[in-house]
């Protein structure tokens, strides 16, 4: 029989050599294992037709290349109108821009209203609102932003395809032959022609409206307690002129009904009234022969009583 200390070194040996058999079997696999396979690069989506496609619809344009609309509107209380639009026209020009609209209303002695409305470089619009502000008092303010990227992109599209369709026309030009190819080329010339201004015209318009901010400003002066002498007899006045016409239109109403009355009692005005007669003549009949049959009656019964 073997000893304990002999199984024991056997044991050892066999966990020992089972050890190294899985270090070896281990390396060997890391060897044969491929390496890892790098990750795909991404592929360009259509680079070329992708992104133009996007740059067409306005889509990744950075914000400082956006093409923005801005407006502003303001209803101000002031003291004198006609002192606050001198006062914005020169506001408007000292910033570098101009007015396009200004009105005044009213009369002398009554209430004063005007409007103005002004464009001014974006960068000194803010500047501009902060000094209309002080003007006078705000009574409500309203600002609006318009994005009109994806149709300036569009319309620049537009342009260029229709300044190559002007070129490739001209070179058709140099080489047309025949009378009526000249004329037919000349004549899809002028329509591209016609095209590329109404481009250019709405570009420039769209160039101007985001270069510049819209100011539109609505201004009165303050209603005060009583009215003038002049406000207070055109009133009166104005008064008396709605009275009469309000008495002429009632009058007016008077003969358009009459008109439309008048043909239909012609027609069943004598039929009513022969009704109505005939019918009180059957009842004082009807009262008359009641009466003579009562007094037949009472005679009746003073006969009887004198035989008694």
């Amino acid at each position: 029989m073997y000893s304990i200390a002999f199984l024991v070194r056997r044991l050892s040996l066999v966990l020992v050599m089972v050890a190294v058999c899985g270090s070896l079997v281990s390396c060997k696999k890391k060897e044969e294992a491929p390496a890892p396979a790098s990750a795909p690069a991404p592929e360009a989506a259509d680079s070329d037709g992708e992104t133009a496609a996007s740059l067409e619809k306005g889509q990744g344009v950075p914000a400082a290349k956006r093409k923005i609309i801005l407006n502003h509107a303001m209803v101000l209380e002031v003291k004198s109108v006609a002192l606050s639009l001198g006062a914005l026209q020169r506001l408007a020009e000292s910033s570098g821009g101009y007015v396009f609209n200004s009105t005044r209303a009213g009369s002398e002695g009554g209430p004063v209203s005007g409007q103005v409305g002004m464009r001014v470089p974006s960068g000194k619009a803010s500047g501009v609102m902060k000094s209309i502000r002080g003007m006078g008092r705000v009574e409500s303010e309203n600002s609006t932003a318009e994005d009109i990227t994806e149709e300036y992109v569009d319309l620049e599209a537009r342009l260029k395809n229709a300044k190559s369709s002007e070129a490739r026309l001209l070179g058709l030009y140099d080489k047309a032959g025949k009378l009526s190819d000249v004329l037919a080329v000349e004549k899809e010339l002028t329509r591209v022609r016609g095209d590329i201004e109404s481009f250019e015209a709405k570009k420039k318009n769209w160039d101007l409206l985001t270069a510049m901010v819209t100011i539109e400003i609505t201004l009165h002066e303050p209603s005060g307690g009583f009215p003038s002498g002049h406000r207070f007899w055109s009133t009166i006045k104005d008064a008396f002129g709605k009275s009469f016409e309000v008495i002429a239109d009632s009058f007016h109403a008077l003969i358009v009904f009459a008109a439309a009355v008048l043909p239909w009692l012609a027609v069943f005005g004598p039929i009513v009234y022969l009704l109505v007669k005939w019918r009180r003549k059957k009842k004082r009949e009807k009262i008359e022969k009641a009466g003579t049959a009562e007094a037949c009656r009472g005679e009746a019964e003073d006969g009887t009583v004198e035989k008694k």
